[in-house]
């Protein structure tokens, strides 16, 4: 589980203290002092479930976890540019619910993923592999991925914007599975 905000935290947290079998719950402790909405009394949210943050019509973009805080400035300039998002948050990566992202794609027919890893062996080369498995004959772009360099991450503060998925980034993959000669 990698919650993106603080009611799926608490819907989330709840969910794997009552599951039982083992579950992994990832947060990031640079979202400790993100503040949000958290629905009050008994709240939980299903393990495996995709949550559809917006729904759009030209491009899908997935993330989990901190990296929905860059698509979400993301999706904000590509529509400022008339460009329709449809921004799904996987919540949880084991199970990863491709039924959703699945329906997203044969909608838009155009798949963005972005998440915070090294490339290779990620979560974002799982779901392209299940996308092209069960729904290639909707894509009219390849999928595009926008991760972390491969590289090892740099101590030095000026090179960390460098080495994660920016905002322009998430915005230049977008427009080029919409822009393809």
């Amino acid at each position: 589980m990698v919650p993106s905000n603080p009611a799926d935290a608490k819907g989330l947290l709840k969910s794997a203290i009552r599951d039982e079998n083992p579950v992994i719950f990832m947060e990031s402790e640079q979202m400790y002092g993100f503040k949000g909405m958290v629905p009050e009394g008994e709240y939980t949210i299903p393990i495996g479930k995709a949550d559809v943050v917006k729904l759009g019509s030209d491009v899908t973009i997935v993330s989990f976890g901190k990296m929905m805080l860059r698509c979400h400035e993301a999706v904000a300039a590509l529509e400022a540019e008339g460009i329709s998002v449809e921004l799904i948050d996987l919540r949880t990566v084991r199970p990863i619910d491709y039924d959703t992202v699945i329906e997203s794609v044969k909608k838009t027919n155009r798949l963005v993923i972005v998440e915070e890893a090294w490339p290779l062996a990620s979560i974002s080369s799982e779901v392209s592999h299940i996308v092209q498995k069960r729904a290639f004959d909707h894509l009219d772009a390849p999928v595009h991925r926008v991760t972390s360099m491969d590289t090892s991450l740099p101590y030095a503060s000026t090179f960390v914007d460098a080495y994660l998925p920016s905002v322009e980034r998430i915005v230049k993959a977008s427009k080029s599975v919409l822009y393809r000669n």
